[in-house]
């Protein structure tokens, strides 16, 4: 090269390169790069930072709790791994600012969305039973958005209400060969009549495992799992109702159980899980878990109380989400009408004892219960937070809203009860023996004294007022 050519390449801004530019010296550099990267990032890790979040919009980010392993179990050739999430998303169509005072953008759909569906990524749960999903975003985004993550779903709403409740499930380990709606306001319920109409629903579907799951287990006569969803009555005096609704599930449950098993034969495993509206000493959760049930002390004042409120009849058809769900309303609480769901005390009369009687009954009277996951196991992995407040050994919250804080949330497996027996299940080799199935981890959930003054959702927190919930489970094929 000419010193012309060079002086030229200089003015046009070519640097010439070092003579020592070699492969090896590349792979150096690069090398060197590579580690400097990686200092930083552990020097992070170290400071509790996660790295991966700062790329992260602060406002897009969310609290990532961990899977809490059940300490000693020994690995098994026969079990079947599979992850089930309840979670009950908010529905847009029911915010209302005056209900999520402290939110702010929070509860914008456009931020909302992306945080559950980050959510879901994370946690990337075989099955996901949803409640307060709206209709348009289902048909719009969920549907989509999770069918790329690998997702079918089926959803179901009452009539042309704006929210219910859906089931998706990972395509490469179940296919769908049945399903099941549930519509509390027309299910009989022997002689305890629904006290208003209340537009619930439930929807259970019968997921058969895909070829590639049973080539695994070429010995096994499972077919798949019967899984369930559902939101009960949301009104503060509607325990009796949600009361009935839990027989409803049950009852409605036992008979699709009867049908896919006459229909495609084999076993399956039995699981139900959803927003229940209710808290672990009340009647409705006592009814499905505690067989025989039996209401007394602070249970039987509430179930009591309940049977004396009068709903409008103004609720009969009306259309109005506003009117509807939470934070509505119809019923005036007037001088006649009770001022507390859970009273200190309360006198019933003849006809509202009777009425409990009946319902107390219709539970006893059906051959079927269910058994909180939670219940079963949490006691194992996060003592600190089972039982702080009930009997159960369920965790303390799972909705952290402005207004109400509490666990409203389950995820049970759902069996065949002889009246002559106690439901009570003492321990996890116990659950095992009748379910054929063994929990591996939970999902932990934050005790009260551990949440911020705020309810939920919050920027950098959760993007619902409930928390969702996650069984791992080992079905014993």
């Amino acid at each position: 090269m000419s010193s012309d050519t060079a002086s030229s390449d200089k003015k046009r801004g070519k640097a010439k390169p070092p003579p020592n530019i070699t492969p090896e010296y590349i792979a150096e550099q690069r090398a060197k790069r590579e580690a400097a990267k990686k200092a930083k990032r552990d020097a992070l890790i170290a400071q509790g930072i996660d790295p991966d979040e700062l790329a992260i919009p602060k406002d897009l980010r969310f609290i990532k709790r961990p899977i809490l392993r059940v300490p000693g179990l020994k690995p098994r050739s026969n079990a079947f791994k599979v992850s089930i999430m309840t979670y009950n998303v908010l529905a847009q169509a029911l915010i209302r600012r005056k209900l999520f005072p402290t939110s702010g953008n929070a509860v914008k759909w456009f931020k909302r969305s992306q945080v559950l569906l980050s959510e879901f990524k994370h946690y990337d749960s075989d099955v996901l039973l949803l409640q307060e999903v709206d209709y348009v975003q289902y048909k719009s985004f969920w549907k989509a958005e999770l069918a790329k993550l690998g997702y079918d779903s089926q959803y179901n709403r009452w009539g042309e209400k704006n929210h219910g409740v859906a089931i998706f499930f990972k395509a490469k380990l179940f296919f769908m060969t049945d399903r099941m709606n549930i519509d509390y306001d027309k299910e009989p319920s022997g002689e305890v009549e629904p006290r208003t109409v209340t537009k619930n629903v439930g929807l259970v579907l019968a997921l058969q495992f895909q070829k590639s799951v049973l080539a695994q287990y070429p010995d096994t006569d499972k077919k798949g799992i019967l899984v369930g969803t559902t939101h009960l009555f949301w009104h503060p005096f509607g325990t009796y109702e949600r009361t009935r609704q839990t027989y409803v599930i049950l009852k409605k449950f036992s008979e699709f159980e009867q049908r896919v098993k006459l229909l495609q034969g084999g076993e399956w495993f039995n699981y139900f899980g959803g927003d229940f509206n209710s808290q672990p000493f009340d009647s409705p959760y006592l009814s499905m878990t505690s067989k025989p049930v039996v209401y007394d002390e602070r249970c039987k004042r509430v179930i009591e109380c309940s049977t004396s409120f009068q709903y409008s009849k103004l609720r009969e058809g009306v259309d109005d989400e506003d009117n509807d769900e939470e934070g509505g309303n119809i019923e005036k609480f007037g001088e006649n009408q009770p001022k507390d769901p859970v009273p200190d005390e309360f006198v019933a009369t003849e006809e509202q004892q009777q009425l409990v009687v009946k319902m107390q009954n219709l539970h006893n009277n059906l051959p079927m219960r269910a058994i909180s996951l939670y219940s079963v196991a949490y006691n194992l992995v996060h003592p600190e937070n089972s039982g702080l407040d009930n009997d159960a050994g369920e965790p303390e919250i799972s909705n952290w809203a402005h207004a109400w804080r509490g666990l409203l949330d389950y995820i049970c497996f759902i069996t065949s009860w002889e009246p002559s027996t106690s439901s009570k299940v003492e321990t996890l080799e116990e659950f095992e023996s009748l379910t054929h199935t063994r929990v591996t981890g939970l999902l932990r959930m934050p005790p009260a004294s551990e949440m911020t003054e705020h309810g939920q959702p919050h920027e950098g927190e959760y993007p619902s007022d409930h928390l969702c919930m996650i069984a791992e489970v080992e079905l014993l094929m």
